[in-house]
């Protein structure tokens, strides 16, 4: 990781208005968030002009010249301490405090910034009749619903232990209040005083019937209780039903302190929560189960149970571990890491950590695995990075310097954190673009083994051992100190410097140490991929003598073949050959006989039904002679009694015609068959 920048003073004109604050903030123990990203801008609240001042972000990264600040005025400025600034993604700005919520609408595309010096922005209040009558509750915690349509609905937790939730376009009134905790019917102070006070929440995964979504709340002393809040919820349907205390194993004597300050839910195949105290320590949980209810009650419910996977003591001051410095106050305020879904930021009184869970990553590969050969014992438990950025609080009896100000934003070759002091002055530094794991997988002989060996050769090919060696001894060896304590002793300065040089050998011998690990298991793993791929290439030799042996029967055996197909086809060819010769060949004046007799034998045909019929007209006229004679010789002389003479001729012709006609055919015919 980069060392971080020196404050510039291109800024001077943005950071000077701020600064009018003076030592407002210096000597706070809490925590507060008074800058927010909104595009390439960073804008931020100022409590002393009751507006908000505009920067390009690029100004403190690049070395031209700077872009002057822009004012945004409200409508409405908030009577009250803001605390907290939060964008939406609808491009609207929350101002929260203590005592109400602000919203501001700000311009809808950034241009406008930089076009106007002054803009004026609609601000409105949200719950003011509720936080003016009620003195003695206060807000707690807020922010945006992630499954807001329209982007509009925020939800608040309050010190009386009440979720409320507000719709920005009727903001009189909470659409809902879900009361969550054990005592939430007594008065705030009370509740706070025994430690059942809700301190913060923070929205988990969508519910199995995808209508609303989970909402983790911490107490005060620890407790976490699980409900579910949907945007469409209001006060007339049936409350959902709050879970909780919920369970953390293993059992702890303590039960993993009773000093809970803030919480928030990595996105997972399994919601991680990760919970910090005011002591300084960071519990990573895994929420394991689920809830499923209808219409409000509670039909089914498996138990949900928190799996604590890790405990991480952060290291908060240079000076050694001292009895004071276990007893001193040092609220960690958790952020999430928009660039890296893996990683978050704390922020607390002696500066600012940074955290990467690997643990995700391996869940999330554990989750997608569908061959069903994975078994759970082969997660990988792999402890988180935590990488010191800044240090505000040298020493344990330094004053607390908590940053007013943390915003990452998205860059090249990395992310930026912006950090705002408590002195008015900007740090960025860039932080890791990814983490990976220094100790890979030994190759194995089993199939699902190799099987990840190959897809870890397929993304060496993209990272290579250089570059994973250049990332592990990338990282804040050391933490920029922006802010010592000014009544430092000569002592407790050999003190810090001493801390500071065990703290640099120590993790540079840890990072030489890992890189010394990741070297050795990559050489192995070369020297067993090296002896398996001679193994295979044995192998492989084997079966090309093998494919080379049975390529020389074949080609034997193909010239065999081919040999005695050229025979087969030279007999075929010869019989061919006979048979044509054998096939009669015809003159052309043959041929012209044979046109010729096969012509007359049609004729003949023709000849022979014309003969048949003339041989039936002559028996029919011969009968017919037969029975004239007949009835002359009956009846006397026979007088035609309707025939013309004429008629009689006519007749008589055509009878010879006929007659004439049938004594030529008979002497064709008769010719023929001679």
């Amino acid at each position: 990781m980069a060392a971080a920048e020196e404050p510039r003073d291109e800024s001077r004109s943005f950071l000077h208005k701020l600064s009018q604050h003076g030592d407002k903030y210096r000597s706070s123990i809490h925590t507060r968030m008074l800058i927010a990203p909104y595009d390439d801008y960073l804008v931020a609240w100022s409590q002393e002009h009751l507006r908000l001042f505009a920067v390009n972000s690029k100004t403190f990264s690049d070395a031209g010249e700077p872009d002057d600040c822009m004012e945004l005025l409200l409508s409405n400025p908030p009577v009250y301490d803001v605390d907290n600034v939060l964008v939406s993604c609808t491009k609207h700005l929350l101002l929260s405090g203590p005592r109400g919520i602000t919203v501001v609408a700000l311009p809808k595309t950034p241009a406008t910034l930089a076009k106007e010096k002054k803009a004026s922005c609609k601000s409105w209040t949200l719950g003011e009749h509720f936080f003016l009558c009620h003195k003695s509750i206060s807000l707690v915690d807020v922010a945006w619903h992630p499954d807001s349509e329209s982007g509009l609905h925020v939800l608040a937790l309050t010190s009386d232990n009440n979720l409320r939730l507000y719709d920005i376009v009727e903001p009189q009134s909470a659409q809902l209040v879900l009361p969550v905790g054990v005592n939430h019917s007594i008065s705030g102070t009370l509740s706070a005083s025994v430690g059942d006070a809700a301190v913060s929440f923070d929205f988990g995964e969508l519910s199995a019937e995808g209508k609303a979504r989970q909402v983790f709340v911490l107490g005060g002393s620890g407790d976490i209780y699980l409900t579910h809040v949907s945007p469409h919820d209001d006060n007339r349907s049936h409350l959902r039903p709050v879970f909780g205390p919920l369970s953390m194993q293993p059992q702890a004597d303590d039960n993993y302190g009773v000093d809970g300050y803030s919480i928030i839910c990595l996105p997972a195949a399994v919601p991680v929560l990760v919970i910090a105290t005011t002591g300084g320590t960071l519990y990573h949980c895994l929420a394991l189960g689920t809830c499923s209810f209808s219409n409000g009650t509670r039909e089914e419910c498996e138990e949900v149970s928190l799996y604590v996977f890790e405990k991480i003591k952060l290291d908060l001051t240079f000076s050694l571990s001292t009895a004071e410095e276990e007893i001193f106050s040092c609220p960690i305020r958790l952020h999430k890491d928009s660039t890296n879904n893996q990683r978050y930021i704390c922020v607390h009184n002696a500066g600012v950590h940074a955290v990467a869970v690997p643990f995700i990553d391996h869940l999330q590969a554990f989750a997608e695995d569908d061959t069903g050969m994975q078994m759970v014992s082969q997660l990988h438990t792999e402890t988180s990075i935590v990488e010191n950025l800044l240090c505000t609080r040298a020493l344990a009896s330094s004053k607390p310097a908590s940053p007013v100000g943390v915003a990452v934003l998205p860059g090249h070759p990395g992310p930026q954190l912006i950090v705002l002091t408590a002195t008015w002055k900007i740090v960025t530094m860039m932080l890791m673009q990814g983490y990976q794991s220094y100790l890979p997988a030994l190759l194995s002989q089993s199939q699902q083994d190799l099987l990840h060996s190959q897809q870890g050769t397929r993304s060496s090919s993209s990272n290579s051992l250089v570059a994973h060696i250049k990332q592990l001894l990338e990282g804040c060896s050391l933490p920029t100190l922006a802010q010592a304590a000014e009544d430092c002793t000569p002592q407790q300065s050999l003190e810090i410097l001493l801390t500071a040089t065990q703290r640099i050998r120590e993790q540079w011998l840890q990072k030489l140490e890992a890189c010394q690990l990741l070297i050795a298991r990559r050489v192995q793993a070369a020297h067993d991929q090296r002896d398996l791929q001679l193994e295979k290439l044995s192998t492989l030799l084997e079966e090309l003598t093998a494919l080379q042996q049975r390529d020389k029967a074949l080609r034997t055996r193909y010239e065999a073949l081919y040999t005695t197909q050229q025979k087969l086809v030279k007999r075929v060819e010869d019989v061919l050959h006979q048979l044509q010769r054998q096939v009669p060949v015809l003159s052309a004046a043959e041929q012209a006989m044979t046109e010729e007799l096969k012509t007359i034998q049609e004729q003949l045909k023709v000849f022979k039904e014309s003969l048949e019929q003339a041989q039936a007209k002559q028996r029919y006229q011969q009968q017919s002679n037969r029975d004239q004679e007949a009835n002359k010789i009956a009846g006397g002389r026979y007088q035609p009694r309707n025939l013309t003479p004429n008629q009689v001729e006519q007749i008589r012709k055509a009878l010879k015609q006929e007659g004439d006609v049938i004594s030529d055919l008979v002497q064709r015919v008769s010719a023929l068959m001679d």
